[in-house]
């Protein structure tokens, strides 16, 4: 079973990213023919790859291709039709592939009985528990702890000066490192990341000359530290009394 899906998967990165230029990605939302050019590198990828059993799975490699091509073909509409958030549809588009690979493979082998006992262990909830106050609910308390701050003009116009939702993908993304970092025990790492940090962030406060802005800077970078250690930790706590 793992082993199909591992080849599923490999043709599917191999056809959709490798094999699939910027070109190509341009041309085929003008020009049908493109689309189709794409989706013949996929099959014969898919055809590469499984040389060998093509009589043994012909039928769902079938599919896989027609459901790839329908898949396409929908984003492409979608682009059309609506100004649509690039990220968010090149996730679902993903999505839908991943989902037509994981449904082959048990169309082939059937669903595992136990396939729920087997995903909702104790170490596994931990692990999404763990993600989920580091990715979702820790910014929101943030948001909420310095909501009396970022009322104020000046703070407001400092944040129009820099990407949208920057700050909050910057600091999600340092979180999720120091988790990571508390789990493989390389702790030091946590130093050189607020190091480096610092350093990026010392320019820009040193030509604003705002003790205000420093402040407020310093205080979220710390309490975004503080958040991440303590969830590292229970996390850890919580997979060595597993």
């Amino acid at each position: 079973m793992l082993m199909l899906f591992l080849k599923l998967l490999l043709a599917h990165i191999l056809g959709d990213f490798v094999l699939q230029s910027n070109f190509l990605v341009e041309k085929r939302k003008h020009n049908v023919m493109y689309l189709f050019l794409h989706v013949i590198i996929h099959a014969a990828v898919l055809c590469l790859i499984f040389v060998d059993q093509l009589p043994q799975y012909y039928i769902l490699l079938s599919f896989i291709v027609v459901s790839h091509l329908a898949i396409d073909s929908l984003k492409i509409w979608v682009e059309k039709k609506w100004n649509c958030n690039q990220a968010v549809l090149f996730v679902v588009d993903q999505f839908l592939h991943i989902t037509i690979l994981v449904a082959i493979v048990f169309a082939k082998y059937g669903i595992p009985y136990d396939l729920l006992q087997q995903l909702l262990t104790v170490k596994s909830l931990l692990y999404l528990i763990a993600f989920l106050l580091t990715a979702v609910v820790s910014p929101v308390f943030l948001k909420v702890v310095f909501s009396k701050w970022n009322q104020q003009n000046e703070f407001a116009l400092k944040k129009s000066e820099t990407l949208g939702n920057a700050g909050l993908w910057i600091g999600v993304m340092e979180r999720l490192i120091i988790v990571l970092f508390i789990q493989v025990g390389f702790l030091s790492g946590i130093g050189f990341l607020l190091a480096a940090k610092s350093i990026f962030r010392f320019g820009d406060l040193t030509k604003a000359k705002d003790t205000k802005f420093t402040e407020y800077i310093l205080v979220g970078t710390l309490a975004s530290f503080l958040i991440a250690i303590t969830i590292g930790y229970m996390l850890r706590l919580g997979l060595k009394l597993t």
